[in-house]
């Protein structure tokens, strides 16, 4: 019997629910006999909810596909339930309905369970972290941080503790960090496992401090926890450089995976101006679970998991020491990946790399005038088993200067540039990006006006030195914006008026985007309520052929209602008229309806 799909009405109801619960209890605190002191029972938080309705045509019909569902529902309630000082118990649930995803594919009707485990989902359907004294229990979707190497940003959905009795830290939490998702070579969704997730930290010391620690993460994907594992059917075929040879019909299935990472972390504050830290991570990843058994000699985690013949171990380690004087301060710091160490608990971060940056700084005139800038090398692809390794140069630098009460001045500068060894030209991977900007902002105040001017003038460069494809790739950008705000003291009246101007040079041709806009903001009945007006005309031209045209207008209206409660209202509408519609059609236009109401309690 298949479970139930998600009743968003239901819900919507339980919601409702709550939030008049919180509203009327809120105002309400149950205190001792006789005490003056902090209520024995105390609820504090804030609700949002909001309701999104979007529409578009296009000419002709179906030219251009909607870009948004026709309805979007969420709900934010963040409470925060107190017994006394001792314990504090702060709810996150965030719903949206219907249900979105971002680093999985979604769901067309999912049960009310893949429903509340859902990790990419606003941080999925709950969190529980209640606080008792000096320890903390999580319930739901969270992301626990232990160290670098360990465990970061690695969201699941279950549950843990950190307790930090004294100078001990003692944290552990298990959970899912990745829902099983059924492969559908129809739409082109490759499918995952469920990825079960352990992890432990044990430290001693005190973390602004000196302390050490010990981190161990482990995962692990459910074999049974798909009903089909193919990913996609290749047919029987020919060889195109020989017909007499037939390839046979190949099946590529998903691979359950297996992981497991420990590290040792140590920082030592040296003086108040002096630290150091350093951490040290082993790590061995099965690619397939279903592969043979085999003993890995070497590998000083084979006691974690049954070693298979697509297991891998490797090593990584950071380390970095930071000298921060009173007007002058610099950062060294290292970090090495293995080609084999699988960061299991940071989903983002790549391995095969060595990165070297050294980071001064000088703040000087009370900080008013500040400069920072990092400078260093990565080596990507250590082991040349991805092809040759490259090279990658890191510059960057930012300077923020208050020369004066009326004039602030900032810019910030970046370059990075990569390179292989390769001397062909069709494989020479050499290229450098560099960006400059510059942002000064002039204030005016007296007693009838403030008036603020901020002109901004940016350059992105990209050159590709490949002489193949340098051409096509390399582009140079020019930016120019400007913006004018007045506040007016007299009559609750804020003015902006906006304007840019893009240009980038690109093999096919210079684009050129241009734009300028106006928003008026005026507010009624002593500040309560709130009306936005804006109105957007841009172009965009991509050579010879014709512009591109769009207007967008927006209107907003806010009502303090209460004196913790917020309705909001806005409405946008943008209309696109293409300059070469053979491709696109002639035109598309959109409207936006948000409608929002927020309290606090």
């Amino acid at each position: 019997m298949q479970a139930a799909s998600v009743n968003v009405h239901f819900f919507f109801r339980t919601i409702l629910f709550l939030m008049l619960f919180c509203l009327v209890v809120s105002n309400r605190s149950f205190a001792q006999d006789g005490a003056t002191s902090t209520p024995l029972v105390q609820l504090t938080g804030a609700i949002t909810l909001t309701a999104d309705f979007y529409n578009s045509t296009s000419t002709p019909d179906s030219a251009q596909p909607s870009r948004r569902p026709p309805s979007l529902y969420r709900l934010l309630f963040s409470p925060t339930l107190k017994f006394g000082d001792l314990i504090s118990i702060p709810f996150n649930i965030i719903l949206t309905a219907p249900e979105t995803n971002t680093t999985t594919p979604s769901v067309s009707s999912p049960t009310i369970a893949q429903f509340i485990e859902n990790p990419a989902n606003a941080l999925g359907f709950s969190s529980i972290t209640p606080k008792i004294g000096w320890a903390e229990f999580s319930l739901g979707s969270f992301s626990p941080n232990y160290s670098t190497l360990s465990v970061g940003n690695q969201q699941l959905f279950g549950g843990g503790f950190d307790l930090k009795p004294g100078n001990f830290r003692i944290a552990a939490s298990y959970g899912i960090s990745q829902r099983a998702i059924e492969p559908d070579t129809i739409n082109n969704i490759q499918g995952a496992y469920q990825r079960n997730i352990y992890m432990a930290r044990v430290a001693f010391g005190k973390e602004d401090e000196t302390i050490i620690g010990l981190n161990v993460v482990s995962v692990s994907d459910v074999q049974n926890s798909l009903k089909s594992t193919i990913v996609s059917i290749t047919p029987a075929h020919k060889l195109p450089t020989d017909t007499s040879v037939l390839v046979p019909t190949d099946t590529i299935r998903l691979k359950a995976q297996q992981g497991f990472v420990a590290s040792s972390d140590f920082k030592m504050k040296i003086s108040d101006a002096i630290s150091f830290n350093v951490e040290g991570a082993l790590s061995s990843f099965t690619a397939d679970q279903s592969s043979p058994t085999e003993q890995i000699a070497g590998n000083p985690l084979n006691f974690a998991q049954t070693t298979r013949t697509s297991t891998r171990a490797d090593f990584a380690g950071n380390a970095a020491i930071d000298i921060q004087e009173k007007i002058w301060g610099i950062k060294f710091s290292g970090l090495y990946m293995g080609a084999g160490f699988v960061p299991i608990g940071y989903v983002y971060m790549q391995s095969d790399k060595l990165e070297l940056s050294v980071a001064p700084s000088i703040r000087l005139f009370d900080n008013k005038f500040s400069l920072n800038g990092t400078i260093g090398q990565r080596t990507n692809n250590l082991s040349g088993t991805l092809g040759q390794t490259t090279t990658q140069l890191i510059g960057s630098a930012s300077l923020n200067a208050d020369i004066s009460n009326a004039f602030n001045l900032s810019a910030q500068y970046s370059n990075f540039g990569i390179r292989n060894n390769q001397s062909s030209d069709t494989l020479k991977v050499q290229n450098v990006s560099q960006s400059l900007s510059v942002n000064p902002t002039v204030t005016i105040r007296d007693s009838a006006i403030t008036q603020i001017f901020a002109p901004s003038f940016a350059i992105d460069e990209f050159k590709d030195f490949n002489v193949v494809s340098g051409a096509q790739t390399s582009n140079n950008t020019r930016t120019l914006l400007g913006s004018y705000t007045a506040l007016l003291s007299s009559i609750p009246l804020t003015l902006n008026l906006f304007a840019s101007y893009m240009e980038n040079r690109l093999s096919t041709g210079t684009l050129i985007i241009r734009s300028i806009g106006t928003s008026v903001g005026y507010s009624f009945f002593e500040r309560n309520l709130t009306t936005t007006f804006s109105v957007t005309s841009s172009g965009s031209t991509l050579g010879s052929a014709p512009t591109d045209q769009q207007v967008f207008y927006k209107f907003g209206i806010r009502w303090h209602a209460l004196k913790k409660l917020d309705v909001s209202a806005n409405i946008g509408n943008n209309n696109y008229l293409y300059g070469n519609p053979i491709q696109k059609g002639s035109s598309f236009k959109e409207t936006l309806i948000r409608l929002s109401i927020a309290t606090q309690f």
